[in-house]
């Protein structure tokens, strides 16, 4: 195991972000709490094409997580079953990644970016995903409050399909 990687049975490592302080934010945010990374070429807003989609073991280590968070946020800003107009309702301009219940990059949602696809096969009937061009937020005040040098913790959501904090 090289330096950077996180051994995710050493129970130091577990007990250290079980330690990280609870995210304490009270404006309105976009909390995607990301799986493990899938190889998967697709199309993302703005003609762009992402690798891949979710979060890699590699990105715990803050100075490797700060070298992708373009890669990050590609992975974050699509497609996602969600309302375009409730999310400009409820005054959302942030969108947080999250990996292992702990924020770990911050991105700006471009205002005018929204686009949409739809799976004709999709299981519930209700195909349409919405994506977003974004800028990557790594400074300032937000960033610090929302995920800083070493990321917040979320609480668990209370609804599996619940995304919008706080909650």
């Amino acid at each position: 195991m090289s330096k950077n990687e996180v051994n995710l049975d050493n129970p130091r490592q577990v007990a250290d972000e079980k330690a990280i302080p609870v995210l304490e934010y009270d404006e309105p945010l976009l909390i995607f709490s990301l799986g493990d990374w899938v190889d998967y070429e697709e199309a993302i807003p703005g003609g762009e094409t992402r690798q891949g989609y979710g979060y890699k073991r590699e990105w715990l280590e803050s100075s490797v997580r700060k070298q992708h968070y373009q890669e990050i946020g590609e992975s974050t800003c699509s497609w996602w079953k969600l309302s375009e107009d409730t999310i400009q309702q409820k005054g959302i301009e942030y969108v947080v990644a999250a990996y292992r219940g702990v924020t770990r990059a911050l991105f700006r949602i471009k205002p005018d970016t929204w686009e949409d696809v739809f799976e004709s096969d999709a299981a519930d009937g209700h195909g349409r995903r919405i994506g977003w061009q974004f800028d990557i937020v790594d400074s300032g005040d937000i960033f610090d409050q929302v995920v800083g040098e070493h990321g917040h913790r979320i609480e668990p959501r209370p609804t599996q399909n619940q995304r919008y904090w706080p909650w």
